[in-house]
């Protein structure tokens, strides 16, 4: 056997390809996992939590570092340069990669990353005051057809749905930049805009019948929100999905990639995790693996797609 297995070893070599890898002590250090965000805020608190799980699973620390910038971007891009052995992990929201490289010069692109878990999903939407009487956003933008409407803006991301909405109803949507979430939910409920745009902020506000979802920018309802219809079913061929999503540079080898995966997936089912998500007004979205993957490249085609349409208007 050991002559067999020297011959195969050698084989590989002689080929240039590298053996698969059979590490059963990994992790033998502290796992590192960056995120894309500041400290305190949804990806961060979510990352720490899940690091936690992680590290019981795994035997072995889990440090958690912030590296802030360009919307994720710095950290995915750092990434890139790490070596593949499963102990440089990011923490990002997952339309720094389906999104960010259609619409901006950046130095990567969705397939190259090692996608290895995503837990939780932004709730974006949009909201208005109770007393517009708008049912769904078709009502809104019904009652907007003359004069227009507009909204409080995030992201370049709303303004693409945003842009597209506006060409298929011919409604115009004036877009008033905020510097967040909170600040598009306060332009709503001081009545400065009719609309706003808002990846979760505005939950407990809704909650509270202060704002109303008029409609969800994801591929299925919000649960809390049951009564507010997606885009799709409003009609529009549309949707933003925005994941927390954990990932390793690619040639992650497959053991250790199947450890990560493992781990994540049993921190996601974690009492205290499923906890945190419905306390930071997270989707209860969970995607492992290869699974993950493929919704990252369909999330990524269809944000193509919508990017062109949008620049061909």
């Amino acid at each position: 056997m050991r002559v067999i297995w020297s011959f195969l070893l050698g084989l590989a070599l002689a080929l240039g390809v590298a053996p698969a890898r059979v590490d059963a002590a990994w992790p033998e250090k502290p796992i590192t996992v960056t995120v894309g965000f500041g400290a305190g805020g949804t990806t961060d608190v979510a990352a720490r939590a899940v690091g936690e799980v992680v590290s019981k699973h795994l035997g072995q620390p889990v440090v958690i570092e912030n590296k802030p910038g360009a919307g994720g971007a710095l950290a995915s891009t750092a990434l890139m340069r790490a070596a593949p052995d499963g102990y440089s992990l990011v923490a990002n929201t997952s339309t720094t990669m389906t999104f960010d490289p259609h619409a901006a010069q950046l130095a990567y692109t969705v397939d190259d990353f090692s996608y290895l878990a995503a837990i939780g999903e932004f709730p974006e939407a949009y909201i208005a005051l109770p007393d517009k009487n708008w049912k769904t956003l078709a009502d809104a933008l019904a009652a907007g057809k003359d004069k227009g409407l507009n909204y409080a803006s995030t992201t370049s991301i709303d303004r693409v749905v945003s842009a597209l909405i506006a060409k298929k109803t011919g409604t115009q949507l004036s877009a008033v930049p905020t510097r967040g979430g909170a600040e598009a939910v306060t332009q709503v409920m001081g009545g400065h805009v009719d609309l706003a745009y808002s990846s979760g902020a505005y939950v407990p506000q809704a909650k509270a019948g202060q704002v109303k979802v008029l409609a969800v920018l994801g591929d299925k309802r919000i649960a809390a929100f049951p009564d507010a219809p997606t885009l799709l079913e409003l009609g529009h061929d549309l949707a933003s999905v925005n994941l927390i999503v954990f990932m390793a540079p690619k040639g992650l080898p497959a053991d250790i990639r199947a450890k990560l995966t493992a781990a994540l997936a049993a921190a996601a089912k974690d009492e205290k995790i499923v906890d945190l998500m419905d306390k930071r007004t997270l989707g209860d979205t969970i995607l492992i693996g290869d699974d993950l993957t493929g919704a990252m490249r369909a999330h990524s085609a269809r944000f193509k797609q919508m990017i062109d349409r949008s620049k061909a208007q």
